[in-house]
């Protein structure tokens, strides 16, 4: 390759289109609720989700975004619709853990004066 020519960088590969950026585990449960759990909140619905009607717990900090996006999978097992992106065996510890620290802070909080 010649001096004067810049290197190029390759192109990446287009993302899938139902890919998210951030991952998650999405379960509902039949009509009567669900939850979807991310690294930094958990909402929380009754009965079919209506962008808006859902409880959002926050689990603190920005969300940490994947250098490419995530491909979304929907899997049915009985009465449950599961939507994840990532794997859930990682998100779910990593947004326990979170949680639980979020959780210890409060309550160091409440008890210093």
């Amino acid at each position: 390759m010649p001096a004067d020519r810049p290197q190029e960088r390759p192109q990446s590969p287009p993302a899938p289109p139902n890919a998210v950026a951030e991952r998650r585990l999405a379960v509902q449960v039949g009509v009567l609720f669900g939850v979807d759990v991310r690294p930094t909140r958990v909402f929380v619905w009754l009965g079919r989700r209506r962008p808006g009607d859902e409880a959002i717990l926050p689990l603190g900090g920005a969300p940490a975004l994947p250098r490419r996006p995530l491909a979304e999978k929907t899997t049915h097992i009985g009465p449950l619709e599961v939507t994840y992106a990532g794997s859930p065996a990682v998100t779910v510890p990593f947004s326990a853990g979170r949680a639980v620290r979020q959780a210890l802070r409060a309550r160091r909080a409440r008890r210093t004066p």
